[in-house]
């Protein structure tokens, strides 16, 4: 039991308004307790009963708030009443805190897209390469497009897409080379060396 607990008698118990008195053991003033700071919960306190009783000083409102448990012959234990505000206030004070960064990290991002959007230059045409190596080098995605109308395609000993040299010998190929192997795992020979209009 905590040593700074003393002893008394609940003397006097309203149970509608759930306020009593305790007389403490040593004959000082009698104190008021609410039902709120009488423990347990699931006990019905009757007059009499001997209590241990504790007080803290409420340093916000400058009073002295008294907690009791009836005892019943069970190992005593009396927390603080501010326990969980004392618990909560230091969660709320870093939420706060969390809560202003998120708000100046917005700030700041919309500020930067603000700052890009008025800055970037959509009037030129912006030709993105794929990675090297993703396409094989002579595909329409490095070189762009070719006019290879006056090139005549014949079919040859390659059987494979990858050996093809343009986007318009792949399709001669795919169309008019029997044998030749139009797709490279699951990916049409096409599409690996066309470029989508």
């Amino acid at each position: 039991m905590d040593i700074r607990a003393k002893r008394g008698t609940l003397v006097r118990w309203n149970q509608e308004q759930r306020v009593g008195f305790i007389a403490p053991e040593d004959g000082s003033d009698e104190l008021r307790i609410f039902g709120i700071n009488l423990l347990p919960y699931e006990h019905m306190p009757k007059e009499g009963e001997p209590v241990v009783y504790r007080q803290w000083k409420d340093t916000l409102r400058g009073t002295k708030v008294t907690k009791a448990e009836i005892d019943l012959g069970n190992p005593i234990t009396l927390t603080s009443p501010f326990e969980s505000y004392d618990k909560f206030a230091n969660d709320d004070a870093i939420s706060w805190r969390v809560k202003v960064a998120l708000v100046a990290l917005a700030i700041a991002f919309g500020n930067l897209l603000y700052l890009f959007m008025i800055n970037y230059d959509v009037s030129g045409e912006v030709d993105i390469k794929p990675p090297e190596g993703l396409f094989p080098p002579g595909s329409e995605y490095y070189v762009g497009k070719q006019d290879l109308s006056d090139v005549v395609f014949s079919c040859d000993a390659r059987q494979q897409c990858l050996q093809m040299t343009s986007c318009q010998e792949a399709k001669y190929f795919v169309q008019n080379c029997p044998g030749f192997q139009s797709k490279v795992g699951d990916m049409p020979c096409e599409t690996l060396w066309c470029k989508p209009d």
